[in-house]
């Protein structure tokens, strides 16, 4: 799993250990610590890679169809109904907007 460090508490690691999950994050510098060593910044960097398209996407979202807007909406269904109108107008983009 990728995840980013900030997200993971020791709780969550020995759950997902005990599940047999590798968790993959970057890896910070410690304080005064000036560089990383070659595998840490190999690794930093490939974790990197594979999350920065997906938290791009997520930005994406919102910025493209105000989904976060729903002052209106005043029922769940009315939420699930503006909601998933909004995913589907931004796969809509996302597909034919090209």
């Amino acid at each position: 799993m990728y995840a980013d460090q900030a997200y993971i508490d020791a709780l969550e690691r020995e759950i997902l250990k005990e599940q047999e999950v590798d968790i993959l994050t970057p890896v910070k510098k410690a304080k005064g610590q000036e560089t990383l060593f070659l595998f840490e910044k190999l690794l930093s960097t490939s974790v990197s890679r594979v999350c920065l398209p997906i938290e791009s996407f997520f930005n994406w979202i919102p910025e493209k169809t105000g989904i976060q807007v729903a002052s209106k909406v005043r029922a769940y269904k009315g939420l699930m109904v503006h909601v998933f109108g909004r995913l589907t107008a931004a796969m809509f983009l996302l597909a034919f907007n090209s």
